[in-house]
């Protein structure tokens, strides 16, 4: 359970959120970002973006060969 100050907290930053004025929504074009070159490019980043985090977590989570004392995925007991 959390504290009252943390109760405080929570109640301050709801009514900051909630204090803020929405700005009108206007609908017209800000750029040409959807060429071909452009959507290739945000695939193409997007892509190498996801295998880069792949290979990282895998790297950091990944179980050793069954070593006595070796510390898998699983976590437990050191």
């Amino acid at each position: 359970m959390p504290g009252p100050a943390a109760r405080l907290a929570a109640l301050l930053w709801a009514l900051l959120i909630v204090s803020v004025p929405v700005p009108a929504a206007w609908a017209r074009p800000v750029g040409t970002a959807d060429g071909p070159g452009d959507v290739a490019l945000a695939i193409g980043l997007t892509g190498t973006a996801s295998a880069v985090t792949g290979l990282w977590l895998r790297s950091r989570y990944r179980r050793d060969g069954g070593e006595p004392g070796s510390r898998g995925s699983e976590g437990g007991d050191p």
